[in-house]
């Protein structure tokens, strides 16, 4: 038989399974976050008829290898993992990857990778893919919203996250100016809304005298109290002491002079406050984490001969509250928004890299598993080291090109072709072979 004819039945059955695939592609071109596939050929084994031979003395040069193709295969049918554009969707929780990585699924103990980004809630507040439930893994924040991603990935799930507690105030925080000629015969006083650890509302009543001498410039006295729940008198002292300015005006120190332990909710709670000694505008007020005293800053504060604009810059405490929605950013980072007005850091999504992503298996359902030459996963947060950031509220789109498709389409058809026709010829020739005995 001619060799001919194996060679074009060898090409007939792989420029098939070119087509094959692009017929996938095609079927995908509007599947979420699907990657195309190509095909490569190379040709096969060759027979030698003659080597080749080098020159010799006698002045004759040499001559090439005389070999014959004995047809072509499949080289490589890969994944071609180029990033896309995003469709818009304007659902919150719909997420694309802005670059390299994927997302970690987990199904029952099983880890899969996806660049398909349709996620939500379900029933029990697991974060999953919304077509196979398939649980999104990331890192949880603990109840201040302060996120360890050196732990490995969890589930996300917000079941646990629905209610905030109540935070007792412990840090009040004043800023802007006292004026120098003001508050001698009447003290100034500001009122600050502070909560308990039932986030219980009370009134804490600041104020400042202006006790200022030729012997003694610059001086105030402060006297700092936690107002009764009807607004008829005062818990118990709370923080009293001296407050001084530089002569330009600046924060010098404040010398705490009584600190009395007062009760935020009816008389049951005793809150400890901050130690009787001076606060220079260089003491560095420890993190409420590390020290839970009440402590009251003023080194924000100045006394210029302006009017006096003295208020709370800030207090850190909170009433109870309920999840009302959340929102997230292109960390990956899930913050959820409060019914008592408060925003805290639920979670964090996590993505995986990999130094061959096209050496991943395909595992259907736009999920992906690790093979043998995909490398292992680096995994961590979005927009950190060869991971992409997160694009909230888009889904990625194939990376399918139809226009290179339909090319591909032709050039396949016409290879299909055109062997076809070598395998028309051989056998006209074979038949005129046979009919030599005619």
């Amino acid at each position: 038989m001619m060799r001919s004819l194996f060679s074009a039945v060898t090409a007939l059955r792989n420029h098939q399974t070119r087509m094959d695939v692009i017929g996938n592609n095609i079927a995908n071109v509007n599947t979420v976050g699907f990657k195309k596939s190509r095909v490569t050929f190379s040709d096969t084994l060759n027979q030698t008829i003659r080597g080749a031979s080098s020159g010799d003395d006698g002045g004759r040069g040499g001559t090439n290898p005389m070999q014959v193709g004995l047809g072509m295969n499949v080289a490589t049918i890969e994944m071609v993992p180029t990033a896309t554009s995003v469709q818009g969707t304007g659902k919150n929780s719909d997420l694309a990857i802005d670059g390299d990585g994927f997302f970690l699924l987990d199904d029952g103990g099983t880890q899969y990778y996806t660049r398909a980004g349709n996620f939500d809630l379900d029933n029990e507040y697991r974060f999953v893919r919304t077509d196979n439930g398939m649980r999104v893994m990331g890192y949880m924040a603990d109840p201040t919203g302060a996120i360890d991603t050196t732990k490995a990935p969890v589930e996300i799930n917000l079941k646990d996250k629905q209610y905030m507690k109540a935070y007792a105030t412990n840090r009040v925080e004043f800023f802007r100016n006292l004026g120098s000629t003001s508050g001698k015969t009447n003290a100034i006083e500001k009122t600050v809304e502070v909560y308990d650890s039932q986030g219980g509302k009370h009134d804490l009543v600041v104020q400042f005298k202006n006790v200022s001498s030729a012997g003694d410039p610059n001086h105030w006295t402060v006297n700092a109290k936690i107002k009764s729940g009807n607004g008829t008198g005062y818990i118990s002292g709370l923080i009293s002491g001296n407050l001084r300015f530089n002569n330009d005006g600046t924060y010098k120190s404040f010398s705490a002079v009584t600190t009395v332990p007062f009760n935020y909710k009816n008389g049951t709670t005793s809150a400890k406050v901050m130690s009787a000694k001076v606060y220079s505008a260089a003491f560095v007020f420890p993190s409420a984490k590390n020290d839970t005293n009440f402590y009251i800053d003023f080194s924000k504060m100045t006394q210029f001969a302006s009017e006096t604009t003295a208020d709370k810059l800030d207090q850190n405490g909170y009433a109870d509250g309920s999840l009302k929605s959340y929102a997230i950013d292109s960390s990956g980072a899930l913050t959820g928004v409060f019914s008592n007005g408060k925003s805290l850091a639920l979670a964090q999504v996590a993505v995986s890299s990999f130094s061959n992503p096209a050496g991943l298996l395909k595992a259907g359902s736009n999920l992906y598993t690790k093979s043998n030459n995909s490398g292992m996963e680096n995994t961590g947060t979005p927009g950190s080291g060869s991971r992409g950031a997160i694009q909230p509220g888009a889904l990625e789109m194939s990376n399918v090109d139809l226009s290179q498709e339909f090319t591909d389409m032709i050039t396949t058809q016409r290879g299909f072709q055109a062997n076809s026709r070598i395998i028309t010829v051989s056998d006209t020739m074979l038949e005129e072979l046979v009919n030599l005995k005619r």
